[in-house]
Parts: C-alpha cells; sequence; structure tokens
C-alpha cells in the first residue's frame, strides 16, 4: 500500500552500503523509521529527501508482511536553508526535532505535534541570516510540546516574578513569543526544565544538552598553540 505523507526528516544513519535508515515526523502516522533504498550510490535518488531538518511530501510503501517502510519518491517543501547558513540557528533546530523524537510515539497520529514543529521550523528559517528568532523559542516549543504529549508543565512552582512568563510561554503561539519580554536567568531555567522532563519520559539523555560545550572544546582543540621553545643543551651558552 501506498501513501503520500508530509513529514520533517529528525535523524538518519547509514543502513548497509548503500541504504539509509531515516525517522520521519509525520502528519498522519506519527513517527515513523522509513528505509531510503541506494540513495548513497553516486547515482542514488532521493538523498536530499533523506537529509535531516528537510520538509517534504514523501511516498512511502507500507507492506502488510514487513515492518519496513520504504521511501519511493517525493518532494521538498523546504531545506530551510535561513537555519542552515546559521550554525545558533542549526543546533537550535536540531534541538527542536531532538525534543519531537522524544516524546512522538512511532505509528500514532499526531498532528498537532507535527503542526508545531513546522511552524518552529519556518519561525527559525524566517527573515534570512541578519534576522534573530524569539529567544524563548526553543523552551515554549519544549514546554507546549509536553503538554501535546499529556505532561504539561504548566502547574509546576515557580517563583512568582516568573508567572507571567511561565504561563505565556505555554499560552502563547510561536509566532506571538518575539512580544514576550526575554529574560535570560529564566529563560535558562525554563530550558533546563524542559530538557530534565523529557529526558526523564524518554529515559535517555537529550544529546543537544551538551552540544554547544562540544563544539567549545572541537574549537579549542583547533586553535594554534604557542610553539615549544627547546632548552639549549648542556654545555652550550647561548648569545
Amino acid at each position: 500500500m501506498i501513501h503520500n505523507e508530509n513529514a520533517v526528516v529528525l535523524w538518519r544513519r547509514s543502513a548497509g552500503e548503500y541504504d539509509r535508515r531515516v525517522l520521519l515526523l509525520t502528519e498522519s502516522h506519527g513517527l515513523l523509521s522509513v528505509r531510503f533504498g541506494g540513495v548513497d550510490r553516486p547515482a542514488g535518488k532521493l538523498k536530499a529527501l533523506s537529509e535531516p531538518l528537510v520538509w517534504g511530501e514523501y511516498r512511502l510503501c507500507f507492506s502488510a508482511r514487513s515492518q519496513t517502510v520504504r521511501a519511493a519518491g517525493g518532494r521538498i517543501r523546504s531545506c530551510f536553508p535561513g537555519v542552515r547558513a546559521d550554525l545558533a540557528r542549526t543546533l537550535t533546530a536540531l534541538a527542536l526535532c531532538e525534543l519531537a523524537l522524544r516524546l512522538c510515539a512511532e505509528r500514532a497520529p499526531c498532528p498537532d505535534k507535527y503542526r508545531l514543529l513546522c511552524r518552529a521550523l519556518c519561525l527559525l528559517d524566517q527573515g534570512g541570516v541578519a534576522a534573530r528568532p524569539a529567544p524563548w523559542l526553543e523552551a515554549a516549543f519544549g514546554l507546549q510540546l509536553l503538554a501535546a504529549a499529556g505532561w504539561s508543565l504548566s502547574d509546576l512552582p515557580v517563583p512568582p516574578p516568573e508567572r507571567a512568563l511561565w504561563r505565556a510561554l505555554h499560552e502563547s503561539d510561536l509566532e506571538d513569543l518575539a512580544d514576550v519580554p526575554w529574560e535570560a536567568a529564566a529563560g535558562r531555567r525554563f530550558l533546563q526544565l524542559v530538557r530534565e522532563h523529557v529526558e526523564a519520559h524518554a529515559q535517555r539523555p537529550l544529546r543537544a544538552s551538551d552540544m554547544p560545550a562540544r563544539l567549545e572544546r572541537f574549537a579549542a582543540s583547533l586553535r594554534p598553540r604557542p610553539p615549544i621553545l627547546d632548552a639549549a643543551p648542556q654545555g652550550v651558552l647561548s648569545c
């Protein structure tokens, strides 16, 4: 049976010599593991459709005799070029995809979660490199995704000065987050709460949480080191 599905690529890895295994968040089937056959061959088709952070329409083959779903075609709706042109936005987008991956069930329809992810990625992509997305986006997305999964944190006690912000992140449309005043300390605490609760429900750590630190360590390893001057041999006078 063949279905046309709107979906976002959350994750992919190689499968065998030329195939790829891809996790799609689909509109009507929830999370799907899909096999893209032969895409890593030099003349392989559908390679672009199997990359993370691609939003498209996919032609998927379901079999009554196997749990394997295979990709037969499709078209790209967006690859979010504004996100890919900026490292900070790329890391945020990958973090959003990981949150969706941990909180969506396989083969369980979740159109509200799918639409929430699409809206968040479109907001990140808007305005080109010069524009900056609302700093609340990741925390608000995580809180609203937890609520859609049935684990709302809206009643969690927070300090009285931050209650209005906490309520706004739960109730505001993602498109209206630019109107919510930014408070860096509260933003860090809220995002940490989101990550801790997602990790608790998923029973595994989020890779996106330590990505900035890993990138910083990698950048430090590439910085040139000062040359080490050898000491003059004993018995030799240096001028």
